[in-house]
């Protein structure tokens, strides 16, 4: 049985993915308190003293508003950290998973869907640590997996933690008689977490690299609201729930799409989020 380190095991991702590969693999699932990634000490005794196949490394401040506030420490986490844990992973031929972003592609001048190859323009802190990242890993590693994450949504769940996201955020308006505003001029892919969990063991099967890792989408934030409320059997209630909001990103059209041609081209494939976001409304309404 293969053993997989997960680092920032109490995030949403990573909670998830470890209790849905815990009988499948050796799963060593770490937060800050265990094991301090910033320490690089600690991090290479902790490889030394540990057999890690692979590594799922999803430890990092991804709140964008805070990693502008506080650049330093976003730096040290994201960036800083992640060096340890690659040169840990090089200690002992470990393979690096590395839970980066799709905010790489936020500052693009052209239109998406973007492909892994062009030029990378983020345009926040959090984009920066994630690009500087993901090339300091390309210095240190030839067995890496760059995942260029999309935001993700499921249901809260119980002992897992919950982020903020298109199906909570709009179940949560709906319960409480609030309303939540839905940009037209907003165009990303947004996945549902089950289906980048699912697809992560696959990775085993195609070349390492960099790699768009979730749902391809041509449809406004706003449109993919609507959708979750007709999803829920709440279509008579759109205009109650949810305000078109036309004048956010009016003058440039904030676009994050991704182009999943890399990994189709692989043998991998995502839903679109139309269709991820069907799917999970099933699984969790069963």
């Amino acid at each position: 049985m293969k053993k997989v380190l997960v680092t920032g095991s109490n995030g949403f991702l990573a909670s998830r993915f470890s209790e849905y590969y815990k009988d499948k693999y050796d799963i060593l699932a770490l937060g800050h308190k265990e094991l301090n990634i910033t320490n690089e000490n600690q991090v290479c005794d902790f490889f030394k003293n540990n057999n890690i196949d692979i590594v799922f490394h999803s430890a990092a401040i991804s709140d964008t508003g805070r990693c502008q506030r506080e650049n330093e420490l976003a730096h040290k986490i994201n960036v800083d950290g992640t060096i340890n844990i690659a040169k840990g992973c090089a200690l002992n031929d470990s393979t690096l998973i590395f839970a980066s972003s799709d905010q790489l592609y936020a500052g693009n001048e052209e239109d998406g869907p973007y492909e892994e190859d062009i030029i990378l323009r983020p345009n926040n802190i959090y984009g920066d640590t994630k690009l500087e990242a993901e090339k300091e890993i390309t210095n240190i590693l030839e067995k890496y997996y760059n995942l260029r994450l999309t935001w993700m949504f499921s249901y809260a769940e119980r002992n897992k933690r919950v982020n903020t996201n298109i199906i909570t955020n709009i179940l949560n308006a709906a319960l409480k008689g609030e309303k939540i505003s839905l940009a037209t001029n907003e165009y990303r892919g947004i996945s549902y977490v089950y289906e980048v969990i699912e697809n992560i063991e696959k990775l085993i099967n195609i070349p390492y690299g960099d790699y768009n890792f979730g749902s391809e989408n041509d449809i406004c934030t706003y449109d993919i609201g609507c959708g979750v409320l007709k999803g829920l059997g709440l279509q008579n209630r759109i205009e109650d729930i949810i305000i078109k909001d036309t004048e956010r990103f009016k003058d440039k059209k904030r676009d994050l799409r991704i182009s999943n041609k890399r990994l189709r081209d692989n043998g991998v494939y995502f839903e679109s989020t139309e269709e991820a976001i069907e799917r999970c409304i099933k699984e969790f309404s069963r």
